[in-house]
């Protein structure tokens, strides 16, 4: 999977798309029905992420408010509020791609761990304001926590199963554009 051809990148937004629905099944199986103690880290966020940060032209920004709005209606969150921050660190990602790129894998951890703990500090900001429900912030911020922590297995699941890997300097696809 090593070509960036027109064919190779609608391939990988179809698997893309697919991880991300698999995701949101599972997370509405009634697995239990008592309420929970913990809560399991948020995986859609993190492959977003580590697609974002290692080949952004796999994840355009439709795709990514598209499948985020559609969790946001699935999983009863105020719908569009986690779905336009997880766009802006998207976008933040993607505009970092060039600065990962040149470092280790830490540093790019490092980038991601910043905009989790942005996304989710400014959802709980957020629906602490304006949300009449009070907010499970314990909850929250276990879920930031191992996000975090899970982030480095995405990435090399990501890496192992569907070769989604950082660009080498210089790199380009079959049109001669660099990635």
């Amino acid at each position: 999977m090593g070509s960036a051809g027109p064919a190779y990148i609608w391939t990988m937004r179809g698997v893309f798309a697919a991880i991300t629905v698999f995701i949101l099944l599972a997370q509405l199986l009634p697995l239990e029905t008592t309420p929970r103690r913990w809560v399991a880290p948020d995986l859609l966020l993190a492959f977003t992420l580590a697609w974002t940060l290692r080949r952004p032209d796999i994840v355009p920004v439709a795709l990514v408010a598209a499948v985020f709005l559609l969790a946001d209606f699935l999983l009863q969150r105020p719908p569009g509020l986690y779905t336009a921050l997880v766009v802006v660190a998207s976008e933040v990602a993607r505009a970092r791609h060039d600065d990962v790129r040149e470092t280790v894998f830490a540093a790019e951890w490092f980038t991601a761990t910043a905009l989790i703990t942005a996304v989710f500090l400014l959802y709980l900001i957020v629906t602490g304001i304006v949300s009449p429900i009070p907010v499970a912030t314990g909850l929250l911020l276990m879920q930031a926590l191992l996000t975090i922590l899970v982030y480095p297995l995405v990435v090399g699941l990501s890496q192992a199963i569907f070769g989604i890997k950082i660009a080498a300097q210089g790199e380009v696809d079959d049109r001669g554009r660099r990635l």
